[in-house]
């Protein structure tokens, strides 16, 4: 709920970009545990926005070749001004932000970094244009990196009330009906991320009332799909601080 309250400067942004001028929300970085919705956020704003969105990897900035890679970082740049308003998301952002120390292994990726701070740095404006980062380890990302970052928004753990809201939402569009106490399994999935209550307990479960024919996931469908987790999702340890 906090992320999408600050979103909305950014919504408000991108629709009228000349509004803001060297006040835009130009750099954001989001950090959280895995499956708590960064890259669903990123999709939503731009769809919301009627934004376009370039979806891509840290990692698939990396070039074969030496100049490849801060190529392909202008030219990302270069397009989405071209297509504005628009959200560049960059995902897994410390596989090539790491500190420098790390970066100096691999010359190719302080090459990425070094194109990335350029245009982040706002060299150009870039305007009607907004780059989101995330990451699920921010305490290693480079310092002159995160500092581009004029806004961080912290993704976290669904709490009771929003894991509730969680399984009544993806239940509605279960492709078998879902008869369950929701509230017993709010409960009982703490520490689990958005992603988990919907690929580990409910997909699980909906598979197995599939094999066996049946016409609605039952509890013990759920209590199956529990049962078989190897383990209970690691919750933020202390990575995330």
């Amino acid at each position: 709920e906090e992320v999408k309250r600050k979103c909305k400067v950014v919504m408000k942004y991108l629709h009228e970009p000349e509004r803001f001028g060297e006040w835009a929300p130009r750099n954001i970085l989001f950090y959280g545990p895995p499956g708590t919705g960064k890259t669903m956020t990123a999709k939503a704003l731009a769809n919301e926005t009627r934004s376009t969105l370039f979806l891509v990897r840290a990692t698939d900035l990396i070039g074969e070749y030496v100049g490849d890679g801060s190529k392909r970082i202008h030219a990302l740049f270069k397009d989405s001004l071209k297509r504005a308003p628009s959200v560049i998301f960059i995902d897994e952002l410390d596989a090539i932000g790491l500190d420098r120390s790390f970066q100096s292994v691999r010359g190719d990726v302080s090459e990425v970094v070094n194109a990335l701070l350029t245009e982040l740095g706002g060299i150009h404006e870039n305007k009607g244009v907004v780059t989101i980062a995330a990451t699920n380890t921010p305490g290693v990302l480079d310092a002159a990196l995160r500092s581009r970052f004029e806004e961080e928004m912290e993704f976290k753990l669904p709490s009771k009330e929003e894991r509730l809201d969680i399984l009544r939402s993806y239940a509605r569009k279960s492709p078998l009906r879902i008869k369950a106490d929701f509230k017993v399994y709010a409960k009982r999935t703490e520490g689990f991320s958005g992603r988990d209550i919907k690929d580990k307990l409910l997909k699980t479960a909906l598979h197995r009332a599939i094999l066996e024919d049946s016409k609605k996931v039952t509890e013990v469908h759920l209590e199956k799909a529990l049962k078989s987790m190897p383990s209970k999702p690691m919750p933020p340890g202390e990575m995330f601080t």
